[in-house]
């Protein structure tokens, strides 16, 4: 991209991209596809999931965040399990997970 340190109002008419030429080639194979008319929807589509993908994180993050402040109320309400009980669940967590990537 070259999108020079301008104000962003000035990308909004007639914003001119330049890409390299990795990108250049995946947008030829998607036209090429037939499942796109134009760059523009290529670009489009692309932008679309990835407003998708940064909404999931923000879903993930709030939910994060809603569960330590659980924790902090419960830590001071002293409402503390032992540290082996944690450990335990980090452990059964841990080893799900790298099942799931093998």
């Amino acid at each position: 991209w070259t999108l020079a340190h301008q104000p962003f109002s000035s990308y909004c008419i007639g914003m001119g991209i330049s890409l390299n030429e990795q990108n250049q080639g995946r947008i030829r194979r998607k036209l090429a596809s037939g499942q796109y008319g134009s760059p523009d929807e290529v670009v489009a589509t692309a932008l679309a999931l990835l407003d998708e993908h940064d909404n999931a994180l923000e879903l993930e993050l709030a939910g994060l965040r809603a569960k330590v402040q659980q924790g902090v109320q419960e830590t001071e309400a002293g409402q503390l399990g032992p540290a082996s009980d944690v450990f335990d669940e980090l452990r059964r967590r841990n080893a799900a997970l790298n099942r799931r990537k093998r």
